[in-house]
């Protein structure tokens, strides 16, 4: 089945769980440490309805790409308030950019994580296997996580019909 609707992908750590904060920033800025299958993850409730306003405003499906993958939507969505999402499955042993280019192939995508560079390679493979897959890939700090203005970022991008390809966390 092809997709045409844009898609937000969503990693968990680093965008969602910013596990290089410290727990004082992390108490200041509204995030709650939670112990999660062995864990320590620290989430923010208002991420949930911030990412559900962003794929509705600009008509794009939200889905995991996440190595917690099924996980996603039993432990880490629920506590930010995120319904059951589409899953991007991850081969062992390969990092997500091969299976984010199948899942996403033909359609727009703004996709929100922290570790685009460790696998430097295969992400310059990735950006030149796209064809007509326009992506943003949204560097995030894994020391901060995703703030409104990444939110913002993704949604003039995503609005843009022509949007070119962006790699980074500024345009």
């Amino acid at each position: 089945m092809k997709r045409s609707k844009p898609a937000i992908l969503l990693d968990i750590d680093g965008p969602l769980n910013p596990y290089g904060m410290s727990n004082r920033i992390g108490k200041h800025a509204g995030y709650r440490k939670w112990s999660i299958l062995d864990y320590k993850v620290w989430l923010k409730r208002e991420h949930g309805p911030m990412l559900l306003e962003l794929a509705a405003q600009t008509n794009s499906e939200l889905v995991w790409a996440t190595t917690w993958e099924h996980d996603a939507n039993w432990y880490i969505g629920p506590k930010i308030g995120l319904p059951k999402l589409p899953v991007i499955e991850f081969n062992r042993g390969k990092w997500k950019f091969e299976n984010v280019l199948d899942y996403a192939a033909g359609r727009k995508i703004v996709w929100f994580d922290d570790d685009f560079d460790y696998f430097y390679h295969d992400r310059d493979i990735f950006l030149g296997n796209r064809k007509d897959t326009p992506t943003r890939l949204q560097l995030i700090s894994p020391k901060v996580g995703i703030t409104k203005d990444d939110i913002e970022t993704a949604k003039a991008w995503l609005a843009h019909e022509d949007a070119n390809d962006i790699y980074g966390d500024d345009e």
